[in-house]
């Protein structure tokens, strides 16, 4: 089981309708990967935390690469892991809207528990990013 953190840059043209196609294709594609997770977009870069089988998240990166969608696919974590952070959210969505202060506080109350300190601080400091 591998967990991987990844940021990236938006289309310039991405609209809402995009992420709410990319969020239902995970829903409907990701429990017969095994692979579970979160997407975090802040209206210009994408920062998603995903894991399960070496090999699913292996297949979904090579997709992720060649998604229009996005460029600039950046790994900020991969490695290894006994337990998932994320066993139940499929692909939770958690998009960034308000001021900064706010977006963190609010983030930082929907991560789950169990996740490392350090992805909890990666994840907290995009969320200042803008």
């Amino acid at each position: 089981m591998r967990q991987i953190v990844y940021i990236s840059t938006a289309a310039p043209d991405l609209g809402r309708d995009d992420v709410s196609q990319v969020l239902d294709a995970s829903a409907r594609n990701n429990p017969g990967r095994g692979i579970t997770g979160f997407l975090v977009y802040n209206g210009q870069n994408f920062l998603q935390l995903i894991e399960g089988p070496e090999e699913s998240l292996s297949n979904l990166m090579a997709e992720l690469a060649r998604d229009p969608r996005h460029s600039g696919i950046v790994r900020l974590e991969d490695h290894a892991i006994g337990q998932r952070a994320c066993s139940d959210w499929v692909m939770k969505s958690l998009v960034l809207t308000d001021d900064i202060a706010t977006r963190e506080a609010n983030l930082a109350k929907l991560l789950p528990a169990g996740i490392d300190q350090q992805i909890r601080r990666t994840i907290l400091n995009f969320a200042a990013l803008n």
